[in-house]
């Protein structure tokens, strides 16, 4: 994966805390506890100029139609989006990944066409900027999963084009009486 070594290394360090804290003291217990432990964790993390969204719609186009996503945390320097991150939480079961790696699949092949901007807030403006996806972008799948050995190395990714050299995976495979493996994939 080319570039932006600091945004992946502080999303990795953020799973790594998300899990080892929050996680492991029973903290998270659906998919929305885990993003905003993973937001907050996050933005601990970055610097004052970096902005994080949680679930901006983006608008994108497929087979001529419009359509619109939700990602769960997109992350944005001063001027563009530098990764979009898709979560999931499902600690009994098996990885379930398919929906999410077609939506960073979709983001990663509309990337000229997609931007996000802070509409929604109403007050005095701090930031009315319209943030575009860069080049250098880091697309990620990160999931709580019960332990299945069939996955393990598979890149999720794999077959879509569009998220070759700009995806990584992160994992926390779950255990019945241990804590969960936590590692990733690129």
């Amino acid at each position: 994966m080319k570039g932006r070594y600091l945004i992946k290394a502080h999303i990795l360090d953020a799973w790594s805390e998300c899990i080892a804290t929050d996680y492991a003291m029973q903290r998270i217990n659906s998919e929305r506890t885990l993003q905003a432990s993973m937001w907050a964790k996050l933005n601990d993390r970055l610097g004052k100029n970096r902005r994080l969204f949680i679930e901006p719609s983006l608008k994108v186009r497929e087979g001529g139609k419009l359509k619109v996503v939700f990602p769960d945390i997109v992350v944005c320097n001063s001027r563009q989006v530098i990764s979009v991150i898709e979560l999931k939480y499902l600690p009994r079961v098996k990885a379930n990944y398919k929906k999410d790696i077609n939506t960073l699949n979709l983001i990663a092949s509309n990337r000229a066409g997609v931007s996000i901007a802070n509409e929604r807030f109403r007050g005095p403006q701090t930031d009315s900027r319209k943030y575009s996806l860069s080049k250098s972008i880091i697309f990620v799948w990160a999931g709580v999963h019960a332990t299945v050995t069939d996955d393990e190395g598979y890149l999720f990714s794999e077959g879509h084009e569009n998220l070759r050299g700009c995806y990584m995976q992160l994992h926390a495979s779950t255990h019945k009486n241990r804590g969960p493996d936590v590692y990733y994939y690129e």
